[in-house]
């Protein structure tokens, strides 16, 4: 969720062409979005990033009957800390 400067929460999603990858579909698409307020952050073959309220989107999935959603979720995965291995030094090693 990102919050909004009025303080409004947004969420990200992913909306999906089922079944086309005609990009006049998308721009149809990309179109209802706007009109219903929705910010589209970015496109590609059949698929559509928005950024708006939950219930925005709610409107945009009935608006696009063919179209899947999903909420954008971004994971990270950080290495697992360990302690350094010190080398020791050799009594003979002359350093």
């Amino acid at each position: 969720m990102v919050r909004q400067r009025d303080n409004r929460l947004m969420d990200r999603y992913v909306f999906f062409a089922k079944q086309s990858l005609d990009p006049k579909v998308l721009r149809t698409a990309k179109a209802i979005a706007e009109d219903l307020g929705v910010t589209v952050l970015k496109t590609g073959p059949g698929t559509m990033l928005v950024e708006a309220e939950p219930a925005l989107v709610r409107k945009l999935a009935k608006s696009l009957p063919d179209w899947g959603k999903s909420v954008e979720s971004k994971t990270y995965r950080f290495p697992e800390r360990t302690r350094l291995q010190r080398v020791r030094r050799v009594a003979g090693n002359g350093r």
